[in-house]
């Protein structure tokens, strides 16, 4: 988890930056998590790797920001379901949940504000924007799109 999640995009940033570097410009929108924010039961590890997102995404944020590079985060919550929610999934966070997967709660409307899960759409539209100039003056920060699910 900690080399997928979190030096992954570490490596991935570093590549890129050095591009950037050459064209003065760049974006570079790192994905963490809600639960990077919040923390979540049974996702300690995972939790902290999107934590650790976070710091890098502010941190970099003041190293590569006079080279007129910005960098920002997105957190998302609890999306619509992909190829990645499967059985198995779903049973290791039961386990680490201390839980049965009949008990795993589903019922997104009581959790999230906006009482729905999130679409992949959503999550699409603020990468965009914040690949864009009219996001020009973010950077630095890690933006929530969870519904009203968390603090963020």
């Amino acid at each position: 988890m900690v080399a997928v999640n979190q030096k992954g995009p570490y490596l991935f940033a570093q590549a890129v930056a050095k591009v950037m570097l050459n064209k003065k410009k760049g974006v570079i929108i790192n994905v963490s998590s809600e639960a990077g924010q919040e923390g979540s039961a049974g996702q300690s590890c995972y939790s902290a790797t999107k934590g650790a997102i976070i710091s890098f995404t502010r941190a970099w944020a003041k190293e590569l920001g006079k080279f007129n590079i910005r960098v920002v985060g997105i957190a998302p919550g609890i999306v619509e379901a992909t190829g990645l929610r499967t059985d198995a999934y779903n049973e290791a966070l039961a386990y680490t949940r201390g839980v049965t997967v009949d008990e795993l709660s589903t019922d997104y409307s009581k959790s999230i504000p906006l009482g729905r899960e999130g679409k992949l759409t959503e999550i699409g539209d603020l990468v965009t924007y914040l690949a864009s100039d009219r996001s020009s003056y973010i950077t630095g920060t890690t933006l929530n799109i969870s519904g009203g699910k968390s603090r963020g």
